[in-house]
């Protein structure tokens, strides 16, 4: 694995500490004083790291998760176009898969993992419609049943998607320097103070544990939920009562 995000920061750090050791002769900061303006700089530079990474871990989670989501739309819509066309043989076992799908596959989504028992359940519609006689129905629901199993494995490919790693640890990091910045600046501990920061605490804490617990579509308090399957289903009743097979 490429180490290059670990040097990027190390020649950051040195060109921080070079340029402080060329320009930073003057009487006061030789003193050990911080001006205004130093402490301005200091603590919105602290923050805005924060709060840049923060945003990027968040705007690409979100991005992963509409993309998961409008991928279970994508298999619903082809679900629904496979069993208008299937035969009364047929129907019932589409509608086992996406049972199938909704109890057995969402668990093993959120590790990152097919369910063996949704594949199976898949290829047995498949066989069901191989065994018919030839004709162009049967073409019809061949074609129909490809658009389920190319919708069904880019479903399942995103299971793997996430976002770069060392964002993570860049996040922690940010949040720790936003924190200690306050006593590293001269604040002392009093009541006020304390309450202050506290609640600075508290947002940045709450902060960090919702970008930790987006890291996957299908995990977390905000994921992708079987809801277009189960609209499915009703989609499927709706079109047994009205296109009879």
């Amino acid at each position: 694995m490429s180490l290059g995000f670990l040097f990027a920061a190390l020649v950051g750090l040195a060109l921080a500490v070079l340029v402080l050791a060329v320009f930073g002769r003057t009487t006061r900061s030789r003193e050990g004083h911080f001006s205004g303006s130093a402490l301005a700089f200091l603590g919105s530079a602290s923050l805005s790291s924060f709060v840049l990474i923060a945003a990027f871990l968040i705007a690409g989670s979100w991005a992963n998760l509409n993309t998961a989501r409008g991928h279970t739309l994508d298999e619903a819509r082809a679900l629904n176009a496979a069993y208008t066309d299937a035969d009364a043989h047929t129907r019932p076992l589409l509608h086992s898969y996406v049972t199938s799908v909704i109890h057995d596959e969402w668990p093993a989504m959120s590790r990152g993992q097919a369910s063996a028992a949704s594949w199976q359940k898949l290829d047995a519609v498949h066989a069901q419609v191989l065994a018919e006689p030839a004709s162009g129905a049967r073409e019809q629901e061949l074609g129909d049943l490809n658009g389920v199993y190319t919708t069904r494995q880019i479903r399942l490919a995103d299971t793997a998607a996430t976002m770069p790693w060392p964002l993570y640890p860049a996040l922690i990091c940010t949040a720790l320097l936003v924190l200690l910045y306050a006593p590293i600046a001269g604040l002392t501990f009093h009541r006020r103070e304390a309450v202050a920061l506290g609640l600075v605490g508290a947002v940045v804490g709450f902060g960090v544990w919702m970008v930790l617990h987006m890291t996957h579509p299908y995990t977390g308090p905000v994921h992708v939920t079987p809801v277009a399957y189960t609209q499915s289903l009703q989609r499927f009743a709706q079109l047994a009562a009205t296109i009879p097979k």
